[in-house]
């Protein structure tokens, strides 16, 4: 599906663009710090958010490559059948949990988003809004490959 690899794409550009301002900004703190003897508050608060869109969208990228931890031992010495049950199941259970983080998320982001972070004048939202998207993105690639199981 072309869209879905669109998406991919996207995302694992994202989360690589969030790494690497990530260490730019570490690393700049560092020099300012030790070097000049002075230092950004804001360059210690804004990698801290930056490593939680890493942490989603990476979550999405493992789901999409089916790479999360899974213990899977007793899964695969299971006959044809009930090896597909169960993991259908498994799946219909994630998405349950992942569209219970969607909505949780989604209502944070309206308690607490319009609140600023400490060291910049720069709302929440900006930082949390991954959760909810990333839930979203992460049940639409578990719904793709569930039906792809579910048919073949």
């Amino acid at each position: 599906m072309a869209v879905l690899r669109l998406i991919d794409r996207s995302v694992a550009a994202v989360a690589g663009a969030c790494v690497a301002v990530t260490a730019v900004l570490i690393c700049l703190n560092v020099f300012n710090r030790y070097v000049l003897e002075s230092g950004f508050v804001w360059a210690d608060e804004i990698p801290g958010y930056l490593l939680v869109w890493i942490s989603f969208l990476g979550a999405y990228l493992a789901i999409r490559d089916r790479g999360h931890i899974a213990f899977d031992l007793f899964v695969t010495k299971l006959p044809p059948v009930p090896r597909k049950v169960v993991m259908v199941t498994i799946d219909l259970l994630v998405i349950a949990f992942l569209a219970a983080l969607l909505w949780l998320s989604w209502k944070m982001v309206g308690v607490v988003g319009q609140r600023r972070i400490e060291t910049v004048d720069i709302p929440r939202w900006t930082f949390m809004i991954v959760m909810p998207i990333s839930a979203g993105l992460m049940i639409l690639g578990l719904v793709i490959d569930l039906a792809k199981k579910l048919r073949g």
